[in-house]
């Protein structure tokens, strides 16, 4: 006999990753404040834009990178299990920057990062609603199908139409874009947008009126998450702070995500030193893992600013400049590549006891 599965009208207490507090705080609608922070000090108090980017670079994005490296790098463990890509990896990416500023496509370079980065930044949050899903046994395949349409369309919007609406961002394309085939784009992606930001929406209140249960964690996200793109490229900060300021929550989601981790894995088994190296001195305290990321904030971020003459960053007409720029450059590209592939939770189920997925 054939059977069909059926929802039943059910409200339940929903399920945090590592708890409502702490999720709140600093996954969701703490991440996102903290970027409305850097924005608001911009845009009202006027704060120096320069200022405000080295303070994002030193203390949460640099930080961050290096949060990934002691999880890989200085766990015996990873470099057993994954030795040979994570030595090529980083003898790749310390390579290709310097080489595409040789061979003149610099350009391309500065294009390949914002690209890759904000596609960084949308693979994360996915992450988290995937995990959310999981932790709240939101298995629907039609809901799951809407979250992937919903979410990917709500978050890359505003990025897709920003060169629409700025000339720096416009400036970073290979081609300029003729203003009648701009205003025809935009209007399409608008009514993209809205009809399905509709269908989503209806689709919760469906749920709702029929008592089943709604994933508030995973919304939580998505109200974080997806109007803050939306401030931020239509607010007319240059780009280089849209770019900063759009990445801080994501650092700050990361970071707290890799702290978890951290603890669950280093911070309680005996033996872990000589198991897992380096990895467990530095992560299994918080002393030591801050003083160990200021050194690798310093060292690739902090001391580039001081060899950079005249000016900071790619734009400078200087092959030295470049070339330096584009060496210590190279972590930030590591780290998206690297990240790619360590948080594969579905298929890896020793990350699943770590993150304590399968925990209601």
């Amino acid at each position: 006999m054939a059977s069909t599965a059926v929802e039943v009208p059910v409200r339940t207490q929903p399920s945090w990753i590592v708890s409502e507090r702490v999720d709140l705080l600093w996954f969701t609608l703490g991440g996102a404040a903290v970027a409305y922070a850097f924005w608001a000090l911009w845009r009202f108090a006027h704060a120096p834009l320069l200022l405000l980017v080295a303070i994002w670079a030193i203390v949460f994005d640099e930080t961050h990178g290096f949060a990934t490296i002691s999880r890989t790098y200085f766990d015996a463990q990873e470099r057993e299990r994954r030795g040979r890509w994570l030595w090529a990896s980083l003898a790749f990416f310390f390579a290709i920057g310097p080489v595409l500023i040789l061979l003149g496509l610099g350009d391309w370079l500065e294009l390949a990062t914002e690209l890759w980065g904000y596609y960084h930044i949308f693979k994360q949050h996915y992450g988290f609603m995937m995990m959310y899903k999981k932790k709240n046994r939101d298995f629907n395949p039609v809901d799951t199908r809407l979250d992937k349409i919903f979410f990917a369309a709500a978050f890359y919007y505003p990025f897709i139409t920003y060169p629409l609406y700025d000339k720096e961002a416009a400036g970073l394309l290979p081609f300029p874009i003729p203003d009648r085939l701009g205003s025809i784009a935009g209007d399409v992606f608008l009514f993209l947008f809205i009809l399905v930001t509709l269908v989503y929406g209806a689709r919760q209140v469906t749920k709702w009126r029929q008592g089943l249960a709604l994933n508030w964690p995973k919304l939580a996200l998505f109200a974080a998450a997806i109007p803050v793109n939306f401030v931020l490229f239509r607010s007319r900060m240059p780009l280089l702070g849209v770019y900063a300021a759009a990445t801080i929550f994501h650092n700050v989601q990361y970071h707290r995500l890799v702290w978890f981790y951290n603890r669950n894995k280093y911070g309680q088994e005996a033996g872990r030193a000589r198991r897992y190296g380096l990895a467990a001195l530095v992560n299994s305290r918080w002393l030591a893992y801050i003083a160990c990321a200021a050194v690798y904030a310093i060292i690739f971020d902090a001391a580039p600013r001081f060899m950079l003459k005249p000016a900071i960053g790619p734009g400078d007409a200087s092959l030295r400049n470049q070339l330096i720029f584009a060496f210590f450059a190279a972590p930030g590209l590591l780290h998206y590549w690297i990240d790619g592939h360590i948080w594969k939770v579905r298929s890896d189920p020793e990350l699943r006891a770590y993150l304590q997925l399968d925990r209601p």
